[in-house]
Order: C-alpha cells, then sequence, then structure tokens
C-alpha cells in the first residue's frame, strides 16, 4: 500500500503502573504535537477560592486539533499492521472524530469511507465546519437517518463488511469515537503526561466532556491504579450514564479489571446535553462567548462548551461532588465545530460583546490631527 517513507510504527510503551493491564496496543503512529500545555484559566464568576486550570489538548496539531488524534495514532498502527487499505468510522455531520479519521487516511495512504448519522440528503449536508474538511479529504460518505447510538454502532460495522466485499480489500473499522479497549491507553499515558505536569501536587479533581467514554474512562483507570485521590469527572454531551457506565464495564472486563465498576471510578454529570446530541442551546453559545472574550480560549457548542458549562454549573449548584477546589478542565478540542454558522444566532445582536463594531469616520472629523 504505501512504504515506509510515508509513515514509521513506533513502539508503545505503557506506564510502568499499567503494565499489568490487558490489551496494551504494540505501536502507535506519530501523529500529534505532544506533550500538550496547562496553565491557569482565569473564568469569571467562579466560587469563591475555586482555580480553574486547562490542559490544553486543543492544541494537538492543526488539522488534526484535539484529543482524538491520541487514541487514533495507536488505531492507524493497528490498521497499517494488519494490511487495510480502507478505513470506516461515523459520527454526525459535525463530528470532529470523522474530520480527523478523514485527514490522517489521506496522510497515510488510506481511502476514507465515514457514515454520517442524521443527514439524509446531501442538499442537507452543507460544507462548513467539521464537515467540510472532511469533504476536502475526498471521503466517501453514506448519508442515513438519525438514529440512536447503537444502532448507528451496528451501521459502521456493517460497513465495514460491505466496503470489503466490493473493492475486494481490507477494511479497518473505527467505532463512533474510536474508543475500543486499546484506545483507552491513549489516555492511560496521558494521565503519566499530567503527572509529569504535576497532576498530584497541583489539583484535586479533573473535569473532561465525554461522549463515547475513551478518554474519560482511560484518566480514570489511571487515577485508580495508581492509588491517587483525585475526582474524575465526566460532562455527558449524549449518552445517559447508565449507557455509558454499561459500556466501559465491558473495556475494564477487556483491560483485566474485573475488580472494579465504572460506577465507581469515574463521576458522570447529566443535565447539559441540551434537546439532544449535536444542537446548541442560546445558553451555550452565550457561553462560550464570553469565555473567548474574556479568556481567549475557544470552546465549541457541542462538546467543550457543554463539558466547561456544566463544570460550572456543577461547581455553583453542586460543589460537594469535587473533591476540592483546584480543578482542571481537559480540554479536548472541537474548534472547527464553530464554523457551521450555529454562532450567527448570536453574533449581531445588540448586546452582544461580538458586536462592538464602528465604521470609520469621516476624513473631516478624525480624532487624528494632521501634522502640519
Amino acid at each position: 500500500m504505501m512504504d515506509g517513507e510515508f509513515y514509521k510504527l513506533f513502539p508503545y510503551k505503557v506506564p510502568v503502573w499499567a503494565n499489568h493491564l490487558q490489551s496494551i496496543p504494540s505501536h502507535f503512529v506519530k501523529l500529534s504535537n505532544l506533550n500538550t500545555p496547562l496553565h491557569r484559566w482565569n473564568l469569571a464568576g467562579l466560587p469563591e477560592g475555586v482555580e480553574i486550570f486547562i490542559k490544553r489538548d486543543d492544541l494537538t496539531g492543526t488539522e488534526l486539533s484535539g484529543n482524538k488524534v491520541r487514541l487514533l495514532q495507536i488505531l492507524f498502527a493497528e490498521a497499517l499492521a494488519e494490511g487495510a487499505t480502507h478505513v470506516v468510522t461515523g459520527g454526525g455531520p459535525q463530528s470532529g472524530h470523522c474530520r480527523a479519521v478523514s485527514l490522517i487516511c489521506r496522510s497515510l495512504g488510506f481511502k476514507p469511507h465515514i457514515v454520517i448519522d442524521g443527514v439524509e440528503k446531501k442538499a442537507d449536508l452543507g460544507s462548513m465546519g467539521n464537515t467540510l474538511l472532511y469533504r476536502m479529504a475526498g471521503s466517501k460518505l453514506y448519508l442515513a437517518p438519525q438514529e440512536n447510538y447503537e444502532c448507528i454502532k451496528r451501521r459502521v460495522k456493517k460497513m465495514e463488511q460491505f466496503i470489503s466485499d466490493t473493492y475486494k480489500e481490507k477494511c479497518y473499522c473505527i467505532p463512533l469515537g474510536g474508543t475500543t479497549v486499546k484506545a483507552v491507553f491513549a489516555f492511560i499515558s496521558l494521565f503519566e503526561e499530567l503527572l509529569q505536569q504535576g497532576l498530584h501536587d497541583r489539583f484535586d479533581d479533573i473535569v473532561v466532556t465525554i461522549s463515547t467514554g475513551g478518554t474519560s474512562l482511560g484518566l480514570a483507570v489511571a487515577n485508580f491504579i495508581t492509588g491517587s485521590k483525585l475526582g474524575v469527572h465526566a460532562v455527558t454531551i449524549g449518552q445517559p450514564k447508565e449507557v455509558l457506565y454499561k459500556d466501559m464495564n465491558g473495556l475494564l472486563h477487556k483491560l483485566g479489571l474485573d475488580s472494579v465498576k465504572s460506577e465507581d471510578i469515574l463521576d458522570i454529570i447529566e443535565g447539559y446535553i441540551g434537546e439532544r446530541f449535536g444542537t446548541a442551546t442560546d445558553e451555550v453559545l452565550n457561553f462560550i462567548t464570553r469565555v473567548s472574550s474574556t479568556t481567549g480560549i475557544l470552546l465549541d457548542p457541542y462538546f467543550t462548551g457543554k463539558g466547561a458549562l456544566g463544570m460550572i454549573g456543577e461547581l455553583e449548584n453542586n460543589p460537594s461532588r469535587f473533591k476540592g477546589k483546584r480543578i482542571l478542565f481537559i480540554h479536548t478540542g472541537g474548534i472547527f465545530g464553530l464554523f457551521n454558522g450555529e454562532m450567527d444566532r448570536i453574533i449581531d445582536k445588540e448586546e452582544a460583546v461580538t458586536n462592538d463594531i464602528t465604521s470609520w469616520p469621516d476624513e473631516s472629523v478624525s480624532p487624528v490631527k494632521k501634522r502640519t
């Protein structure tokens, strides 16, 4: 398919404290800029004594921005080792996961196939935000009516066989969000990176957004097996916690951790999904605008915006769920979700900070004096 000039497989080294786990990956492909920085986040209106810090996994790369690239480094190494020539995955029309998979496919020589949930007509797909980027990668798109999470997972798996039969070539399937047992190790390694950045001494709690569970479970597992006393919290933006816990318990079994349940090591926070997955309320849009205009940090309307809003909401209304007042928020990316037109709903409102616009004055009334 390709030669060594275009990629290199590196041996994956699991942290020493996790080497007793099962299903450890053998290799990874270097696709990201690590380690990502961590710094104080001066959010306004925090409860007294609360300090927020932010882990900038939105800076893992440019077009591959976000935490997904961490796990895709492992999954694409597996696809290469298996001799695949096609890769299939799925997600919503603004899926950053689908965007990253599509672009990595092209850089490594695979043909990307994407199952798009919730769009049945080409005219409704558009070409904005993440959609523009996975279309620019020349992905083969399969439009499908909106369905529940389990149905979408089955569609993607079914498409793997269809592609293999159609092209008579090996197709590698990446499940929704890339959440597999091997992918969990990407975030066990992230925890090791955080340890090197002073995690145990500097923080009481970690907060992350959860969609399919891989990031959250990796952090929670690492926190558990290192004996850390940190609280690990995940704000769900899609699935109810019962579904997430069930899926994660299956992954714990594959890791060889039958003695622990995800319910015991991870606190899933509900109440911030909005109407449904992939939608944004005016409250979220106003919140992310307030954050960007006061701290310079860009959150997206569907993932990190809801995650950060949930963190602030719980600190105000349910502070007892946190271990302490030193909170680390994991910014998992999503910047391209800002460019799908959703922000148009609030950007030109009369009172909005985004609408502080003045026309250039006439030369005759210019405030700048002319030199004589």
